[in-house]
């Protein structure tokens, strides 16, 4: 067989709950040439192999995200991932790996139950509200300015596939999580001029399971499909609520003392860090979990020492700080 053509295992995940009791794979094995998508291997499993093989997609060019899939153990789109590329990231020879989203129900095979976003996405206001009255809506435009349409470009470029929203450590343990697909979008909506639903928006992205709790993990920048700052986007958000002065919150106390840590000490005082976020009768709770990660090693106690480097730490942290003011 020639360099441009291979022998290629497909290793599919299967479910389907109307006769399943439990999730199983499929092994199917094409000849597959150099240039052909993941979507493409598995249409052609599907048109020539197994007809009972679900799964979603439409447009194939990378635009309408309804093909999104696992791949390797990693978010991706079907339509634009390729063969060959996946081959280097095979755990076992020439054997690749095809699952469905995490963090969203399996319906059947690779389709997942799209709901639980469709529903944050209302919950968190994910549009524009213009100042126009209903009369006049479609009367005239609505347009936004070239500069400030800059400030959200990258962001309107989201296609709902929903790879950081399978992607993300957070929502594995907590579901009611906003998601960094739906802060994204509510970022895109804020900082757009035409919208008058801001404030609103920010009070519900204040409140619990909203932009606080997120980790800064980063997986959700890894695995974009369109290579979108997400990270930025989410800290737009909390930036805005705090130029708003919405400041009682868990959230903003645990990134305060975070900062007069590192300040003060150049390390985390993590003994400290509950109190200071929670404050002291919530913390109470947190007691006993901390005993233990004390004796395990986890945290080095109540008091945390200045590490010798600390005024590099401080002057790396002014020129920081300047350069956000330009």
């Amino acid at each position: 067989m020639s360099e441009d053509k291979k022998d290629i295992y497909f290793r599919v995940f299967r479910f389907n709950p109307e006769v399943d009791d439990k999730s199983y794979y499929d092994e199917y094995k094409i000849t597959v040439e150099k240039g052909i998508t993941i979507l493409r291997a598995i249409n052609y499993i599907k048109d020539h192999i197994d007809p009972k093989l679900s799964y979603r997609f439409y447009c194939q060019a990378g635009i309408c995200g309804s093909c999104a899939v696992k791949v390797n153990g990693v978010s991706k789109l079907a339509c634009t991932t390729q063969v060959w590329d996946e081959l280097e990231r095979c755990k076992e020879p020439n054997v690749i790996t095809i699952d469905p989203l995490s963090n969203l129900n399996v319906m059947r095979d690779m389709v997942v139950d799209y709901n639980p976003v469709v529903e944050k996405l209302k919950k968190y206001k994910s549009w524009v509200t213009p100042d126009i009255s209903k009369e006049n809506l479609g009367k005239a435009e609505c347009v936004i300015s070239e500069k400030d349409f800059q400030v959200i470009n990258q962001a309107t470029d989201c296609i709902l596939c929903a790879a950081c929203f399978s992607e993300c450590t957070i929502m594995e343990v907590s579901p009611e999580f906003i998601s960094p697909l739906v802060l994204l979008k509510s970022f895109r909506m804020n900082k757009d001029e035409r919208d008058t639903q801001q404030v609103a928006r920010l009070n519900i992205l204040n409140a619990d399971h909203g932009m606080w709790d997120c980790t800064h993990c980063y997986k959700c920048v890894e695995v974009c499909v369109k290579n979108i700052p997400i990270m930025d986007a989410i800290s737009g958000v909390r930036n805005d609520a705090i130029q708003r002065n919405m400041k009682n919150t868990e959230g903003y106390r645990h990134g305060v003392a975070f900062e007069q840590d590192i300040l003060s000490k150049g390390r985390l005082n993590e003994g400290m860090l509950p109190v200071k976020t929670k404050g002291l009768l919530r913390s109470i709770s947190l007691i006993p979990m901390g005993i233990k990660m004390m004796m395990k090693g986890r945290m080095p106690g109540l008091f945390a020492h200045k590490i010798p480097g600390i005024k590099n730490v401080r002057r790396m942290y002014k020129k920081v700080s300047e350069l956000k003011k330009k």
